[in-house]
């Protein structure tokens, strides 16, 4: 009982100590010659201020809780961080390395302090191996937090591209047109699904001319893909056309056994507006 009495009385004075020291700690790793920080935007130093300081309070604060405490404790700060630390754009192994930096300062509190109060080795080495606990666990967060969040964003950003990629433009009241550039993959074609049916649906289309002049390749995913945005324009009562067929591309789709016969398909742009009565409308 006299032992964890005087464990707890020598935590207390280590998170103390910590606390005091708060401000040294933060400006320690400016010294540090070991940690590089090459293109980062120095901009965000009062960010990096914050994201250190709550980093110090984290381990002084874990210092006094119990393991399972801790976690819970940890969780919560976990995921704010990886948010702070994307948003300034600092690199992961870079926050790793701070980690463990003050990992090694507060060790060295934490034997200062263990010597001024004479514990014992097993003593000792509970209290360290509790806060290696905290720091193992606080790594283990960040990376999954800022991985996750990493891919969130990166999954936004493309996201956003392939909308931007799958334009429809408006040639008429009741006529758009969708140009298609470059490979479609599986993502893209989903998108592309979905801007067809929602635009025609608010535009009140009557024809949508699919243009295929800066695809490259037509396979047979491409074409599967193709063949169900037809079949779902035409539940909407929209009649769809081809155009950008090139003599190329068609001779890859006989290959294939693809066969587009259902869709009115034709070598231009031009050829397709002109066949749905596009220049009378436009000269009338």
């Amino acid at each position: 009982m006299q032992s964890e009495n005087k464990l707890n009385i020598t935590l207390k004075k280590i998170n103390k100590e910590i606390i005091d020291q708060k401000q040294e700690l933060i400006q320690a790793i400016k010294g540090e010659k070991g940690i590089k920080y090459p293109n980062f935007n120095q901009s965000s130093s009062g960010d990096l201020s914050n994201w250190r300081e709550k980093l110090v309070n984290v381990y002084a604060e874990a210092i006094l809780l119990e393991k399972q405490e801790s976690i819970v404790f940890l969780n919560s700060w976990g995921r704010e961080t990886a948010d702070l630390l994307i948003a300034i754009q600092f690199p992961l192994d870079l926050a790793m390395k701070e980690i463990k930096f003050y990992r090694d300062m507060i060790g060295g509190i934490i034997k200062e302090q263990a010597k001024a109060a004479s514990l014992s080795l097993d003593e000792f080495y509970e209290l360290l191996s509790s806060f290696d606990h905290v720091v193992d666990h606080a790594i283990h967060l960040i990376s999954v937090f800022y991985m996750k969040k990493y891919s969130t964003n990166i999954q936004s950003a493309k996201n956003a591209v392939d909308e931007l990629s799958v334009p429809i433009v408006n040639v008429s009241e009741k006529i758009g047109v969708l140009p298609l550039i470059g490979d479609l993959d599986t993502q893209r074609a989903q998108v592309l699904m979905e801007v067809a049916l929602t635009k025609s649906a608010e535009c009140e289309y009557e024809y949508l001319i699919i243009d295929l002049s800066g695809v490259p390749v037509i396979d047979t995913m491409v074409a599967h893909q193709i063949f169900k945005v037809l079949d779902a324009l035409q539940l909407l009562g929209v009649e769809t056309k081809l155009s950008g067929i090139r003599p190329e591309i068609a001779q890859t789709m006989i290959s294939l056994g693809l066969d587009f016969k259902d869709a009115k398909s034709f070598s231009s742009l031009h050829l397709a507006l002109k066949y749905i009565g596009f220049e009378q409308i436009n000269g009338g």
